[in-house]
């Protein structure tokens, strides 16, 4: 439920002035009203006196000056029963049981954004082409995320928890613009590109990091980790070298730097884990003991580029998005490799097999489930993400009125029309857009056994009276 007023001011069309107030409450949080405000302004240079004097107005069509600063509320697409403790039921002994699956937060609210805006709109050619540039930063403070418990307190799982802050700071670039038009073509184009850089500021007293596991609980990964100074959700792996090319043994980086390597079946009496320099017994590698804050989940650029084309009764749409900056924690990849009962991708087959091989995948090892990442993990499941997509292409056709006489139909469209119709990137996993962890802002870029997108094609008629 809300409320909410505005209030505008236009002077001369040239001063602007804005205010908004409001109040929104929301069930599924603890407590649930939050109160948020804004203000704007801009000014419309050209309606100036000196604009024209100075023949600025043979170069500009517009040109406008704005900013804004306000503050709003999110609630990161927590659950609806977030604030419940909730159970279900189980057998214990053959006996029907109730299990306390969810721990809730009755004291959970709203996180708010507090964003600052400055930016200029501009037209050229007659408005045939119109830019809006804006610098923005956006403060949030109360941040929602799952925080992990100890086992000792008896809570089943994480806990959605107001904690810490962090800001996303930026460029955004839009340009629009209709590139040719006549009687019968014409062509409208958009393009748009953001810069965003996000960084946790704060976490609570006494909490130094946020572990996110992966949506598969079967897997038991934890590769995203937030802390202070890196942005949310950052990938926190363990370091690898390849292959040793005497023993065919995976290489792993401990946090000192020192190469140690694995060896997963070995006689009684020694270690799977020694230095590689001296064969001595070295301490196991743990992700808690051996990892490092390796890349970022969060896109640095993204946008897109729509296209809208008609030529008479004929209309094309082509829609292109695209995400760069960015890493996957493919963790599918260590699944893939796994060495217990499961199947495994083709190119194992370029296993390490005799002394001197060089080659990236160990010897084979039967129950080997930590060479490839499965119990830790590993840089060698990390890939970019960057991607460009199709994600819209719609053709059409409207039918003229004349060929419906005298009826009411004054409008009748044939279309088809298809959405993630294709992909291009490096990534070797379905999408890199696909998170196992939904829309958790904490746990993105982490593909466990994941679907891609769908991809979807649609006919229709579209009909007006």
């Amino acid at each position: 439920m809300s409320y909410f007023g505005r209030l505008n001011y236009n002077y001369a069309g040239k001063y602007f002035l804005s205010g908004n107030l409001r109040q929104d409450e929301y069930s599924a949080l603890g407590i649930k009203k939050g109160t948020f405000w804004g203000a704007s302004a801009g000014w419309e240079i050209t309606k100036e006196n000196f604009w024209a004097t100075s023949g600025l107005d043979k170069v500009f069509s517009s040109f406008k000056i704005k900013g804004s600063y306000g503050k709003v509320g999110n609630i990161s697409g927590i659950g609806d029963y977030a604030t419940f403790s909730t159970y279900g039921s189980a057998l214990y002994g053959g006996i029907a049981s109730s299990i306390y699956s969810a721990s809730g937060n009755k004291e959970l609210t709203w996180e708010t954004s507090k964003k600052t805006d400055i930016g200029l709109n501009f037209g050229i050619l007659k408005g045939r082409i119109e830019f809006e540039i804006d610098y923005y930063k956006n403060n949030i403070d109360g941040l929602i995320l799952n925080v992990s418990q100890s086992p000792s307190t008896g809570v089943p799982s994480s806990v959605a928890t107001n904690i810490g802050s962090m800001y996303n700071k930026g460029f955004e670039f839009n340009v629009n613009a209709t590139p040719l038009k006549s009687t019968d073509f014409s062509w409208n184009s958009n393009f748009n590109i953001a810069y965003n850089k996000n960084e946790v500021t704060a976490l609570a007293p006494g909490l130094t990091e946020i572990i996110t596991p992966t949506g598969s609980t079967a897997t038991g990964e934890n590769v995203n980790r937030s802390i202070p100074g890196y942005s949310i959700g950052y990938l926190y792996v363990v370091k690898t070298g390849g292959v040793d090319p005497a023993t065919g043994r995976r290489i792993f980086y401990n946090a000192a730097g020192r190469a140690v390597t694995y060896q997963h079946i070995v006689p009684t009496g020694q270690s799977q884990w020694t230095y590689l320099d001296n064969g001595a017994t070295a301490p196991a590698i743990t992700q808690g003991a051996d990892a490092v804050m390796y890349h970022n989940t969060a896109p640095k650029f993204y946008g897109g580029f729509d296209n809208t084309f008609r030529y008479k009764n004929f209309d094309l749409n082509v829609m292109l998005t695209y995400q760069l900056g960015f890493w996957v924690s493919y963790g599918t990849n260590a699944g893939l490799h796994d060495q217990r009962y499961w199947n495994n991708a083709v190119d194992v087959l370029a296993r390490w097999q005799k002394p001197g091989d060089i080659t990236q995948f160990p010897r084979a090892v039967y129950t080997d489930n930590v060479s490839y990442g499965n119990t830790i993990p590993l840089d060698i499941n990390i890939f970019k993400g960057n991607f460009v997509k199709l994600r819209n292409l719609s053709i059409g056709y409207t039918i003229p009125q004349t060929a419906f006489g005298k009826t009411s139909i004054n409008r009748l469209r044939v279309y088809v029309a298809g959405q993630n119709l294709a992909i291009m990137t490096k990534y070797p996993g379905p999408d890199p857009e696909v998170s196992s962890n939904g829309s958790s802002s904490s746990g993105q870029g982490s593909d466990r056994n994941s679907g891609p997108n769908a991809r979807t094609y649609t006919m229709g008629l579209s009909l007006g009276f």
